[in-house]
């Protein structure tokens, strides 16, 4: 067996689709006799033997007081408009300066660190986003020359909206390094074909080196007899959406102008404040939107199947990227309504397989969406949770890791 270090700046208990998807490869790698270690910037409930925090430096601290501090009502103007514009300026100066990302403060602590660390593994994995995971990945393995493997969940060069960073500034320093951290990586993993294809290309990586590691859920035997029991005959039809909607990667405003006004629908938005803030830009029948703050996994997905009739997901606006929300969502069994914001999004692909996604889009003619809609409460039984585990399930994914 082998001793496998995974380094990735997020991992629990921060929630989100990348922690998710490491803590399920964490586990199924452990569960066939590996020794598993974490190294993460994230700071942990309890100490555990086999997950290293390493003191993230980051002025996170700031940034989320400022945040809450903007978003909350205040009874002076002035107040008001001091939180704001300390915020923006924050983030200014933060967007315009750091490198590779948010992260950088994390990086200063591994390079002061990483003499005590005193690390012993036979492979190394990271896992990215953030970038500056793979950047500590170099720096950690710079002298062990260990077999690194690079799980690469969205872009960092290519990514066209929401950078990551000031291209202005390092659009050279993040090709360089891209490029040879590929160069160094002994497999990389990519979350879907095209993502795969466009990287490839765009860096001439050595296909041998090439995996497709698609995005990875569970199957919950009672949060799908939840979904089986839902009256599907109710109204009215309620959209629920579960995540955060990143500004310049998706937006609600297109799918909120096609749905709206079609029927009896209400929408139920489990989310962040800075999301609500971008949606309610859009609602035009504000009685018809609720908002609710943002839950866990477990009770996101039980909530999933017994409170809404369909879930709503939202497309990115890069065909690289692929929204893991979607097969999350296909692992309850529910009907999933995929608005794609491209002509080329991977999860019309998806859709071929699992007759409960349905993929429209604003070309799409509203009678029919709503004929397509209909039909998707009948598929429910043919949902098959074995297709769905042979193709998602972190066993499937761990298996493409033979070689570890």
């Amino acid at each position: 067996m082998s001793k496998i270090l995974i380094v990735s700046h997020q991992f629990l208990p921060h929630q989100s689709p990348r922690t998710t998807r490491w803590k399920m490869i964490y586990d199924e790698l452990n569960n066939r006799g590996h020794e598993v270690m974490i190294l993460t910037g994230t700071p942990q409930e309890e100490k555990k033997e086999n997950i290293i925090y390493v003191g993230n430096k980051n002025p996170e601290g700031v940034v989320e007081n400022l945040r809450k501090g903007s978003n909350k009502s205040h009874s002076s103007s002035l107040l008001n408009f001091g939180f704001r514009l300390l915020k923006l300026s924050y983030r200014f100066l933060y967007k315009t300066f750091s490198w590779p990302d948010y992260s950088m403060f994390w990086l200063i602590s591994i390079l002061r660190n990483k003499k005590n660390l005193n690390l012993d593994y036979d492979y190394l994995i990271s896992v990215s986003l953030p970038f500056s995971s793979h950047v500590a990945a170099y720096i950690l393995n710079k002298k062990n020359k260990k077999k690194w493997i690079m799980d690469v969940g969205d872009p960092f060069l290519l990514k066209k909206n929401a950078r990551e960073n000031n291209h202005f500034i390092y659009f050279f320093l993040n090709k360089y390094y891209e490029t040879k951290f590929y160069g160094l990586a002994y497999k990389i993993l990519f979350t879907h074909k095209e993502s795969l294809e466009t990287h490839s290309s765009y860096f001439n990586i050595d296909k041998e080196k090439l995996i497709v590691g698609k995005p990875i859920s569970s199957f919950d035997e009672e949060v799908f007899k939840l979904t089986l029991s839902y009256d599907y005959l109710s109204s009215p039809i309620i959209f629920g959406y579960f995540g955060v909607l990143t500004k310049g990667v998706r937006s609600s405003k297109n799918v909120l102008n096609y749905i709206e006004d079609l029927g009896d629908f209400k929408f139920k938005w489990f989310t962040n404040p800075d999301s609500k803030i971008e949606i309610s830009k859009h609602m035009r029948q504000k009685n018809n939107h609720e908002f609710l703050n943002m839950v866990s996994r477990s009770e996101a997905l039980k909530i999933m199947a017994s409170s809404t009739h369909c879930l709503l997901s939202i497309g990115n606006k890069n065909s690289a990227q692929l929204p893991s929300k979607v097969i999350e969502y296909l692992s309850t069994g529910k009907p999933v309504v995929h608005f794609a914001e491209i002509e080329n999004d991977p999860v019309f692909e998806i859709s071929k397989k699992y007759p409960n996604l349905l993929v429209i889009s604003k070309e799409l003619d509203k009678e029919e969406f709503i004929n397509k809609l209909n039909n998707l409460f009948v598929n429910i039984y043919n949902f098959s949770s074995e297709t769905f585990l042979e193709e998602y399930s972190p066993r499937t994914l761990v298996n493409q890791l033979d070689f570890i």
